[in-house]
């Protein structure tokens, strides 16, 4: 492998920011792989430690953000990874670096960037992130693989009135595979989530590839859309009902550390384990990431207010009797997990007085203080998860906002790990660097666990 480093490098495939970490060491769960892919729009590395799970190793990775193709390096140690924009890459140069045959990869493997085809915000048929598939066919038709796979949003079905899925099928079925099309909800496959997504998979020699049969129960029915087509659709027997939050976070602590303290460590909780969380756990014996975003108390008045019974009914009762005291809005606004209001905006310190205020001085109902809380409509975008349930879909915007994902028996937003626990990767998967980047990476990845569904489906066929 580092041979094939060193090629790369003298031919200018690799960048010269990238490569093999000295600092990175083999993951203890890797073991031995017997079978070999490309992975490109890596991002984070959550579709490769699904095919990872299932028997497969990288042995080249390319993704444009940096910082996610570092938490890929980090745990994927044996790939040789570049952040080289994909339509500069020379798939002939890589090919030849690494010092393999065309046919010798097992799967060619990525996710284009979907967020010209994401159903979120406008959708843009001239956005240039729609073409950026065709670089990735020019790595199957260098590569030859056994096989290839495509993860992107369901909106890629409807982009452009369908014509960008049907030139993707094109592309494949002129280089000789197979090209098939189905849909997939994560909860379906063992992920304690809601995530719709389509995958365009195929196998060389024109093979065709069985989708992957539903493990859990999503509602009333569970299956599988394949090629987009209701007469396809079919329903099979699940051995489980779909994966709840409880199932996924409640073994987790209770407090969650500030955002400047992500990379600590901290003890696990000894109690009973769910399976998932057995699974989770594996071998580790810390946790980590285990931190959440901090809040003014105006969001923690929110929070509170979003669910009924005692704190409810009591926060009503002491409002209808002369104000409250400054100790009690203390507890009500402050503790832990909250923000300092001289580090936030002039307006949020303002809010946030006026709102004190306004409690000290009595006869206040609770229908005045959701007015208030919610005097620029801001209120209703606050979700708490249930615990019974599966989440909803977790999305990158967590970098930045996470009022759409309050844990459900906390007054707090979900942590880290929380997030990384909800979309199936396992706790020895670590993400170096700040809160913001390890939410946005968790947010845009592919649930190893859908992944490693899709993997066995692959090997199937063409082990």
């Amino acid at each position: 492998m580092e041979e094939s480093k060193k090629r790369l490098e003298a031919s200018g495939s690799l960048s010269k920011t990238q490569g093999i970490s000295p600092t990175v060491k083999q993951n203890r769960r890797n073991g031995t792989a017997d079978m070999k892919t490309i992975d490109l729009f890596c991002g984070a590395g959550g579709l490769s430690e699904g095919f990872r799970q299932a028997g497969f190793s990288a042995l080249y990775a390319n993704d444009h953000e940096t910082p996610a193709l570092r938490t890929y390096e980090f745990n994927h140690a044996g790939a040789i990874c570049s952040d080289d924009p994909i339509e500069t890459v020379d798939p002939a140069k890589i090919r030849a670096g690494l010092g393999i045959k065309r046919g010798e990869v097992d799967a060619v493997i990525g996710g284009p960037p979907c967020q010209g085809f994401s159903t979120y915000g406008q959708r843009r048929e001239d956005d240039s992130r729609n073409q950026l598939y065709v670089p990735y066919f020019g790595f199957v038709e260098e590569f030859r693989p056994k096989a290839f796979l495509i993860e992107n949003v369901t909106g890629l079905i409807s982009m452009a009135g369908g014509a960008v899925i049907a030139d993707m099928v094109s592309r494949a079925e002129a280089l000789g595979y197979a090209a098939d099309v189905v849909t997939l909800d994560a909860c379906e496959f063992g992920v304690p989530q809601h995530r719709k997504r389509v995958f365009i998979f195929g196998a060389a020699d024109g093979q065709r590839i069985a989708p992957p049969v539903p493990t859990h129960m999503n509602g009333k029915r569970t299956g599988v859309l394949l090629n987009d087509q209701p007469s396809l659709f079919f329903d099979q027997p699940a051995a489980s009902p779909a994966l709840t939050v409880r199932d996924a976070i409640s073994d987790l602590p209770k407090e969650a550390l500030a955002p400047r303290d992500t990379q600590q460590h901290l003890e696990y909780a000894a109690t009973d384990l769910t399976p998932y969380q057995n699974l989770m756990r594996g071998n580790e014996t810390e946790l980590t990431h285990h931190s959440a975003k901090r809040m003014l108390g105006i969001r923690r008045l929110r929070l509170a207010m979003l669910h009924p019974g005692d704190y409810g009914t009591k926060i009503e009762e002491r409002l209808a009797d002369g104000g409250l005291p400054d100790d009690l809005i203390d507890i009500m606004m402050g503790g832990a997990g909250m923000r300092n209001p001289d580090e936030c905006r002039k307006q949020d310190r303002i809010k946030e007085t006026a709102l004190r205020e306004m409690l000290k001085a009595g006869h206040t109902t609770p229908e005045q203080v959701m007015t208030f809380l919610d005097s620029q409509g801001f209120a209703n975008k606050y979700r708490r998860l249930h615990w019974d349930r599966p989440s909803h879909t977790v999305v990158a915007h967590m970098a930045r906002d996470c009022s759409d994902f309050v844990h459900p028996g906390i007054d707090r937003f979900v942590s880290v790990r929380e997030a990384a626990r909800l979309q199936s990767f396992p706790d020895a998967y670590r993400f170096p660097g700040s809160q913001f980047v390890q939410f946005r990476q968790i947010g845009n990845a592919v649930p190893p666990l859908l992944g490693f569904a899709m993997a066995k489906a692959l090997k199937a066929a063409i082990g």
